[in-house]
Protein backbone atom coordinates (compact mmCIF):
# COMPACT_ATOMS: atom_id res chain seq x y z
CA UNK A 1 0.00 0.00 0.00
CA UNK A 2 1.53 3.31 -0.67
CA UNK A 3 1.58 6.02 2.04
CA UNK A 4 2.47 9.40 1.61
CA UNK A 5 5.20 10.41 4.19
CA UNK A 6 5.32 14.56 4.12
CA UNK A 7 7.76 16.38 6.36
CA UNK A 8 6.35 18.72 9.04
CA UNK A 9 6.26 22.51 8.46
CA UNK A 10 5.76 25.19 10.82
CA UNK A 11 2.04 25.27 12.12
CA UNK A 12 1.86 28.83 11.17
CA UNK A 13 3.01 30.78 7.79
CA UNK A 14 2.22 33.47 6.24
CA UNK A 15 3.57 35.69 2.81
CA UNK A 16 4.80 38.18 4.99
CA UNK A 17 7.29 35.78 6.39
CA UNK A 18 9.61 35.47 3.57
CA UNK A 19 12.14 37.18 2.91
CA UNK A 20 12.23 40.30 -0.09
CA UNK A 21 14.15 38.21 -2.64
CA UNK A 22 12.38 34.93 -2.05
CA UNK A 23 8.83 36.89 -2.90
CA UNK A 24 10.31 38.53 -5.44
CA UNK A 25 11.50 35.53 -7.47
CA UNK A 26 8.15 33.31 -6.06
CA UNK A 27 6.44 36.76 -7.84
CA UNK A 28 8.37 36.13 -10.47
CA UNK A 29 7.97 32.34 -11.29
CA UNK A 30 4.33 32.10 -10.60
CA UNK A 31 3.88 35.44 -13.26
CA UNK A 32 5.56 33.19 -15.53
CA UNK A 33 4.09 29.93 -15.27
CA UNK A 34 0.61 31.69 -14.63
CA UNK A 35 1.48 33.42 -18.32
CA UNK A 36 2.42 29.82 -20.22
CA UNK A 37 -1.00 28.30 -18.59
CA UNK A 38 -2.96 31.44 -19.63
CA UNK A 39 -1.90 30.72 -22.90
CA UNK A 40 -2.66 27.14 -22.70
CA UNK A 41 -5.92 26.91 -20.97
CA UNK A 42 -7.21 29.98 -22.84
CA UNK A 43 -7.82 27.73 -26.14
CA UNK A 44 -9.98 25.06 -23.91
CA UNK A 45 -13.36 26.45 -23.76
CA UNK A 46 -13.97 27.30 -27.15
CA UNK A 47 -11.67 24.73 -29.10
CA UNK A 48 -14.35 22.06 -30.28
CA UNK A 49 -16.47 24.97 -31.49
CA UNK A 50 -14.00 26.92 -33.54
CA UNK A 51 -11.77 24.37 -34.42
CA UNK A 52 -14.87 23.08 -37.03
CA UNK A 53 -13.65 25.14 -40.00
CA UNK A 54 -10.46 24.17 -39.94
CA UNK A 55 -9.64 21.94 -43.13
CA UNK A 56 -9.56 18.32 -41.86
CA UNK A 57 -12.10 18.23 -38.73
CA UNK A 58 -13.19 15.18 -36.72
CA UNK A 59 -13.72 15.16 -33.11
CA UNK A 60 -11.05 12.32 -32.48
CA UNK A 61 -8.49 14.99 -34.28
CA UNK A 62 -10.17 18.14 -32.18
CA UNK A 63 -9.69 16.01 -29.35
CA UNK A 64 -5.93 15.44 -30.35
CA UNK A 65 -4.89 19.24 -30.73
CA UNK A 66 -6.10 19.77 -27.28
CA UNK A 67 -3.99 17.47 -25.88
CA UNK A 68 -1.16 16.31 -27.96
CA UNK A 69 1.02 19.74 -26.13
CA UNK A 70 0.84 17.63 -23.29
CA UNK A 71 2.43 14.65 -24.75
CA UNK A 72 5.24 16.55 -26.20
CA UNK A 73 5.48 18.06 -22.37
CA UNK A 74 5.50 14.60 -20.73
CA UNK A 75 8.31 13.44 -23.04
CA UNK A 76 10.71 16.42 -22.70
CA UNK A 77 9.88 17.05 -18.84
CA UNK A 78 12.69 14.83 -17.49
CA UNK A 79 15.46 15.79 -20.28
CA UNK A 80 14.58 19.50 -20.15
CA UNK A 81 14.81 19.12 -16.32
CA UNK A 82 18.18 16.56 -16.32
CA UNK A 83 19.13 19.48 -18.60
CA UNK A 84 18.44 22.48 -16.33
CA UNK A 85 20.49 20.53 -13.70
CA UNK A 86 23.42 20.56 -15.64
CA UNK A 87 23.13 24.29 -17.34
CA UNK A 88 20.95 26.74 -15.45
CA UNK A 89 17.55 26.93 -14.93
CA UNK A 90 16.83 30.28 -16.24
CA UNK A 91 18.50 29.92 -19.46
CA UNK A 92 16.17 26.69 -19.98
CA UNK A 93 13.35 28.22 -19.22
CA UNK A 94 14.07 31.44 -21.68
CA UNK A 95 14.61 28.30 -24.47
CA UNK A 96 11.23 26.54 -23.63
CA UNK A 97 9.19 29.87 -23.41
CA UNK A 98 10.82 30.79 -26.81
CA UNK A 99 9.68 27.00 -28.16
CA UNK A 100 6.36 27.74 -26.70
CA UNK A 101 5.88 31.04 -28.81
CA UNK A 102 7.03 29.09 -31.75
CA UNK A 103 4.25 27.06 -31.47
CA UNK A 104 1.77 29.10 -31.46
CA UNK A 105 2.99 30.92 -34.29
CA UNK A 106 2.62 27.41 -36.02
CA UNK A 107 -1.01 27.09 -34.42
CA UNK A 108 -2.19 30.32 -35.32
CA UNK A 109 -1.05 29.87 -39.15
CA UNK A 110 -1.83 26.51 -39.78
CA UNK A 111 -4.26 25.69 -42.83
CA UNK A 112 -4.98 22.45 -41.72
CA UNK A 113 -5.99 19.73 -38.88
CA UNK A 114 -2.04 18.31 -39.27
CA UNK A 115 -0.43 21.40 -38.75
CA UNK A 116 -2.51 22.62 -36.01
CA UNK A 117 -1.81 19.77 -34.41
CA UNK A 118 1.83 20.31 -35.13
CA UNK A 119 1.62 23.77 -33.62
CA UNK A 120 0.03 22.55 -30.14
CA UNK A 121 2.78 19.86 -30.28
CA UNK A 122 5.55 22.24 -30.65
CA UNK A 123 4.25 24.61 -27.62
CA UNK A 124 4.27 21.70 -25.53
CA UNK A 125 7.80 21.41 -26.31
CA UNK A 126 8.65 23.93 -24.04
CA UNK A 127 8.91 21.72 -21.40
CA UNK A 128 9.48 24.21 -18.18
CA UNK A 129 7.20 23.34 -15.58
CA UNK A 130 8.93 21.14 -13.92
CA UNK A 131 12.20 23.64 -13.99
CA UNK A 132 10.22 26.04 -13.18
CA UNK A 133 9.32 24.37 -9.90
CA UNK A 134 12.71 23.53 -9.25
CA UNK A 135 14.22 27.13 -9.75
CA UNK A 136 11.63 27.69 -7.02
CA UNK A 137 13.05 25.83 -4.72
CA UNK A 138 16.81 26.34 -5.57
CA UNK A 139 16.26 29.72 -3.92
CA UNK A 140 14.03 29.69 -1.11
CA UNK A 141 14.93 28.16 2.51
CA UNK A 142 13.91 24.81 3.42
CA UNK A 143 11.05 26.35 5.72
CA UNK A 144 9.46 28.40 3.34
CA UNK A 145 9.52 26.52 -0.08
CA UNK A 146 5.91 25.53 0.59
CA UNK A 147 4.45 28.89 0.74
CA UNK A 148 6.52 29.74 -2.73
CA UNK A 149 5.00 26.43 -4.09
CA UNK A 150 1.46 27.44 -2.70
CA UNK A 151 2.47 30.52 -4.51
CA UNK A 152 3.16 29.10 -7.56
CA UNK A 153 0.23 27.09 -7.65
CA UNK A 154 -2.23 29.68 -6.68
CA UNK A 155 -0.62 31.72 -9.77
CA UNK A 156 -1.54 28.80 -12.46
CA UNK A 157 -4.82 28.44 -10.58
CA UNK A 158 -5.84 31.90 -11.38
CA UNK A 159 -4.58 31.95 -14.50
CA UNK A 160 -7.03 28.89 -14.86
CA UNK A 161 -10.11 31.06 -13.76
CA UNK A 162 -9.22 34.18 -15.77
CA UNK A 163 -8.65 32.00 -19.29
CA UNK A 164 -12.23 30.19 -18.60
CA UNK A 165 -13.65 33.78 -17.87
CA UNK A 166 -11.88 35.57 -21.11
CA UNK A 167 -11.82 32.74 -23.53
CA UNK A 168 -14.88 33.03 -25.11
CA UNK A 169 -14.57 36.72 -25.35
CA UNK A 170 -11.59 37.10 -26.92
CA UNK A 171 -12.08 34.23 -28.98
CA UNK A 172 -15.48 36.54 -30.12
CA UNK A 173 -13.19 39.03 -30.92
CA UNK A 174 -10.27 37.41 -32.70
CA UNK A 175 -10.98 34.34 -33.76
CA UNK A 176 -9.37 30.60 -32.63
CA UNK A 177 -5.70 32.10 -34.71
CA UNK A 178 -6.13 35.44 -32.74
CA UNK A 179 -5.85 33.33 -29.74
CA UNK A 180 -2.94 31.46 -30.73
CA UNK A 181 -0.86 34.55 -31.62
CA UNK A 182 -2.22 36.21 -27.84
CA UNK A 183 -0.47 32.86 -26.44
CA UNK A 184 2.84 33.55 -28.53
CA UNK A 185 2.85 37.40 -26.80
CA UNK A 186 2.59 35.79 -23.50
CA UNK A 187 5.47 33.36 -24.10
CA UNK A 188 7.51 36.59 -24.89
CA UNK A 189 6.06 38.45 -21.62
CA UNK A 190 7.31 35.30 -19.71
CA UNK A 191 11.08 35.54 -21.45
CA UNK A 192 10.91 39.23 -20.40
CA UNK A 193 10.28 38.94 -16.71
CA UNK A 194 13.24 36.38 -16.45
CA UNK A 195 15.86 38.58 -17.92
CA UNK A 196 17.74 39.75 -14.58
CA UNK A 197 16.81 36.90 -12.85
CA UNK A 198 19.76 35.23 -10.66
CA UNK A 199 20.19 31.57 -12.31
CA UNK A 200 21.01 29.10 -9.11
CA UNK A 201 24.17 26.90 -9.81
CA UNK A 202 24.20 23.69 -12.16
CA UNK A 203 24.51 20.58 -9.69
CA UNK A 204 25.55 17.25 -10.79
CA UNK A 205 22.55 14.75 -10.98
CA UNK A 206 21.95 11.99 -8.64
CA UNK A 207 19.83 8.80 -10.17
CA UNK A 208 16.34 8.16 -9.15
CA UNK A 209 17.66 4.96 -7.44
CA UNK A 210 20.23 6.62 -5.00
CA UNK A 211 17.46 9.26 -3.74
CA UNK A 212 14.98 7.31 -2.49
CA UNK A 213 12.28 10.01 -2.27
CA UNK A 214 10.23 9.18 -5.13
CA UNK A 215 7.73 6.69 -3.41
CA UNK A 216 5.91 9.26 -1.75
CA UNK A 217 5.43 11.16 -4.82
CA UNK A 218 3.34 8.33 -7.05
CA UNK A 219 0.26 9.10 -5.42
CA UNK A 220 0.70 12.72 -6.26
CA UNK A 221 1.64 11.87 -9.45
CA UNK A 222 -0.94 10.13 -10.57
CA UNK A 223 -3.43 12.22 -8.98
CA UNK A 224 -2.42 15.12 -10.90
CA UNK A 225 -2.46 13.16 -14.10
CA UNK A 226 -5.72 12.19 -13.44
CA UNK A 227 -6.73 15.60 -12.45
CA UNK A 228 -5.43 16.82 -15.63
CA UNK A 229 -7.01 13.98 -17.72
CA UNK A 230 -10.62 15.15 -16.33
CA UNK A 231 -10.04 18.39 -16.63
CA UNK A 232 -8.94 18.59 -20.39
CA UNK A 233 -11.69 15.77 -20.98
CA UNK A 234 -14.02 17.82 -19.55
CA UNK A 235 -13.74 20.79 -22.16
CA UNK A 236 -13.71 18.70 -24.69
CA UNK A 237 -17.79 17.28 -24.09
CA UNK A 238 -18.71 20.51 -21.74
CA UNK A 239 -19.05 23.04 -25.25
CA UNK A 240 -21.16 21.20 -27.51
CA UNK A 241 -22.98 19.85 -24.44
CA UNK A 242 -23.87 23.68 -23.88
CA UNK A 243 -24.72 24.11 -27.47
CA UNK A 244 -27.20 21.13 -27.74
CA UNK A 245 -28.26 20.33 -24.53
CA UNK A 246 -29.15 23.98 -22.96
CA UNK A 247 -29.40 25.93 -26.29
CA UNK A 248 -26.60 28.15 -25.65
CA UNK A 249 -24.53 29.69 -28.02
CA UNK A 250 -20.73 29.97 -27.80
CA UNK A 251 -21.46 33.62 -27.68
CA UNK A 252 -23.29 33.03 -23.78
CA UNK A 253 -21.24 30.23 -22.73
CA UNK A 254 -19.36 33.15 -20.46
CA UNK A 255 -22.97 32.89 -18.73
CA UNK A 256 -21.69 29.81 -16.96
CA UNK A 257 -17.78 30.15 -16.93
CA UNK A 258 -18.26 33.57 -15.12
CA UNK A 259 -20.58 33.04 -12.51
CA UNK A 260 -18.93 29.58 -11.16
CA UNK A 261 -15.45 30.74 -11.57
CA UNK A 262 -16.33 34.10 -9.37
CA UNK A 263 -17.82 32.06 -6.67
CA UNK A 264 -15.42 29.33 -6.71
CA UNK A 265 -12.48 31.77 -6.53
CA UNK A 266 -13.81 33.57 -3.75
CA UNK A 267 -13.62 30.64 -2.04
CA UNK A 268 -10.45 28.60 -2.99
CA UNK A 269 -8.53 31.40 -2.55
CA UNK A 270 -9.23 32.18 1.27
CA UNK A 271 -8.99 27.81 1.54
CA UNK A 272 -5.85 28.05 0.06
CA UNK A 273 -4.00 29.79 2.25
CA UNK A 274 -5.77 28.43 5.42
CA UNK A 275 -4.27 25.27 4.50
CA UNK A 276 -0.93 26.51 3.54
CA UNK A 277 -0.61 28.10 6.99
CA UNK A 278 -0.97 24.94 8.89
CA UNK A 279 0.17 22.28 5.77
CA UNK A 280 -2.51 20.46 5.49
CA UNK A 281 -3.10 20.50 1.50
CA UNK A 282 -2.96 16.82 1.63
CA UNK A 283 -5.99 16.26 3.93
CA UNK A 284 -8.01 18.03 0.92
CA UNK A 285 -7.31 15.95 -1.53
CA UNK A 286 -9.56 12.84 -1.61
CA UNK A 287 -12.61 15.45 -0.65
CA UNK A 288 -11.29 17.54 -3.77
CA UNK A 289 -11.31 14.46 -5.92
CA UNK A 290 -15.16 13.21 -4.81
CA UNK A 291 -16.12 17.26 -5.94
CA UNK A 292 -15.19 16.15 -9.42
CA UNK A 293 -16.55 13.24 -9.62
CA UNK A 294 -20.04 14.85 -7.91
CA UNK A 295 -19.87 17.59 -10.62
CA UNK A 296 -19.22 15.16 -13.49
CA UNK A 297 -22.31 13.48 -12.42
CA UNK A 298 -24.55 16.60 -12.09
CA UNK A 299 -23.12 17.63 -16.12
CA UNK A 300 -24.07 14.23 -16.89
CA UNK A 301 -27.73 14.39 -15.56
CA UNK A 302 -28.36 17.15 -17.54
CA UNK A 303 -30.63 18.80 -14.95
CA UNK A 304 -31.46 22.40 -15.09
CA UNK A 305 -29.36 25.54 -15.28
CA UNK A 306 -29.14 26.54 -11.50
CA UNK A 307 -27.68 22.31 -11.02
CA UNK A 308 -25.55 23.15 -13.96
CA UNK A 309 -24.20 25.86 -12.27
CA UNK A 310 -23.32 24.26 -9.21
CA UNK A 311 -21.94 21.45 -10.87
CA UNK A 312 -19.37 24.28 -12.73
CA UNK A 313 -18.56 26.12 -9.64
CA UNK A 314 -18.12 22.46 -7.73
CA UNK A 315 -15.49 21.33 -10.36
CA UNK A 316 -13.74 24.82 -10.72
CA UNK A 317 -13.36 24.68 -6.93
CA UNK A 318 -12.08 21.46 -6.75
CA UNK A 319 -9.95 21.92 -9.85
CA UNK A 320 -8.08 24.86 -8.61
CA UNK A 321 -7.91 23.29 -5.28
CA UNK A 322 -5.48 20.30 -6.38
CA UNK A 323 -3.80 22.38 -8.64
CA UNK A 324 -2.68 25.03 -6.51
CA UNK A 325 -2.06 22.80 -3.46
CA UNK A 326 -0.07 19.31 -5.11
CA UNK A 327 2.77 21.19 -5.70
CA UNK A 328 3.63 22.21 -2.22
CA UNK A 329 3.04 18.74 -1.19
CA UNK A 330 5.51 17.71 -4.10
CA UNK A 331 8.30 20.23 -3.30
CA UNK A 332 8.38 18.65 0.66
CA UNK A 333 9.26 15.41 -0.59
CA UNK A 334 12.45 16.18 -3.19
CA UNK A 335 15.75 16.56 -1.82
CA UNK A 336 18.41 19.26 -2.96
CA UNK A 337 20.22 17.23 -5.88
CA UNK A 338 18.60 16.42 -9.12
CA UNK A 339 15.79 18.21 -8.04
CA UNK A 340 14.98 19.59 -11.95
CA UNK A 341 14.46 15.62 -12.47
CA UNK A 342 12.77 14.56 -9.66
CA UNK A 343 9.86 17.16 -10.18
CA UNK A 344 10.30 16.66 -13.62
CA UNK A 345 8.45 13.11 -12.29
CA UNK A 346 5.41 14.96 -11.16
CA UNK A 347 4.79 17.14 -14.58
CA UNK A 348 5.53 14.90 -16.82
CA UNK A 349 2.40 12.85 -15.35
CA UNK A 350 0.52 16.58 -15.37
CA UNK A 351 0.67 16.70 -18.99
CA UNK A 352 0.22 12.93 -19.89
CA UNK A 353 -2.63 13.33 -18.05
CA UNK A 354 -3.79 16.33 -20.28
CA UNK A 355 -2.63 14.48 -23.25
CA UNK A 356 -5.16 11.30 -22.55
CA UNK A 357 -8.02 13.38 -21.48
CA UNK A 358 -8.12 14.74 -24.93
CA UNK A 359 -7.19 12.00 -26.90
CA UNK A 360 -9.63 10.07 -25.09
CA UNK A 361 -12.04 12.13 -24.43
CA UNK A 362 -12.29 12.99 -28.45
CA UNK A 363 -12.59 9.30 -29.24
CA UNK A 364 -15.22 8.90 -26.45
CA UNK A 365 -17.11 11.67 -27.50
CA UNK A 366 -17.09 10.43 -31.12
CA UNK A 367 -17.81 7.04 -30.09
CA UNK A 368 -20.02 6.97 -27.02
CA UNK A 369 -21.76 10.52 -27.25
CA UNK A 370 -21.15 13.35 -24.27
CA UNK A 371 -23.37 11.71 -21.39
CA UNK A 372 -22.00 8.55 -21.23
CA UNK A 373 -18.18 10.15 -21.55
CA UNK A 374 -19.06 12.38 -18.66
CA UNK A 375 -20.41 9.25 -16.29
CA UNK A 376 -16.84 7.59 -17.31
CA UNK A 377 -15.14 10.72 -15.95
CA UNK A 378 -17.53 11.25 -13.21
CA UNK A 379 -16.54 7.37 -12.15
CA UNK A 380 -12.75 7.51 -12.63
CA UNK A 381 -12.80 10.68 -10.31
CA UNK A 382 -14.98 8.77 -7.50
CA UNK A 383 -12.97 5.69 -7.64
CA UNK A 384 -9.45 7.62 -7.09
CA UNK A 385 -11.41 9.64 -3.85
CA UNK A 386 -11.86 6.20 -2.49
CA UNK A 387 -8.32 4.94 -3.43
CA UNK A 388 -6.89 8.35 -1.40
CA UNK A 389 -9.06 7.32 1.46
CA UNK A 390 -8.17 4.28 1.82
CA UNK A 391 -4.18 5.13 2.14
CA UNK A 392 -2.37 4.47 4.99
CA UNK A 393 -0.67 7.34 7.34
CA UNK A 394 2.70 7.96 6.81
CA UNK A 395 5.18 8.91 9.07
CA UNK A 396 4.51 12.30 9.41
CA UNK A 397 1.50 13.19 7.66
CA UNK A 398 -1.45 11.69 6.11
CA UNK A 399 -3.89 11.91 3.31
Amino acid sequence: MWRLSLVRQEPRLSFASLQPAELSLGLKLAAVLAMRMLGLFLVLPVFMVLAQDIPGFTPTLAGLAIGVYGLTQAVLQQPVGRLSDRWGRRRVMLLGLAIFAVGGVVAALAPSMPWLIAGRALQGCGAIAGVTLAFAADHTRPEKRSLIMAMIGMGIGASFLLSIMLSVPLASIFGLRGLFWFTSALGVMGMLLLVGTPDGDSKPLESLQQSGELGGIWPLAISVFLLHALMTLFFVVLPGTLMSAYGLPLSRHWQVYVPTMVVSAVIVFPLLRRLAQGSREHQSLKWAFAGLGVSLGLFALSLPMPALLLGGTLFFLAFNLLEASMPSLVSRLTGTEGRGRKMGVYTTFQFLGAFAGGACGGWLLHHAGSINTLWFAAGAAMVWAMFLAGLKPGENGRI
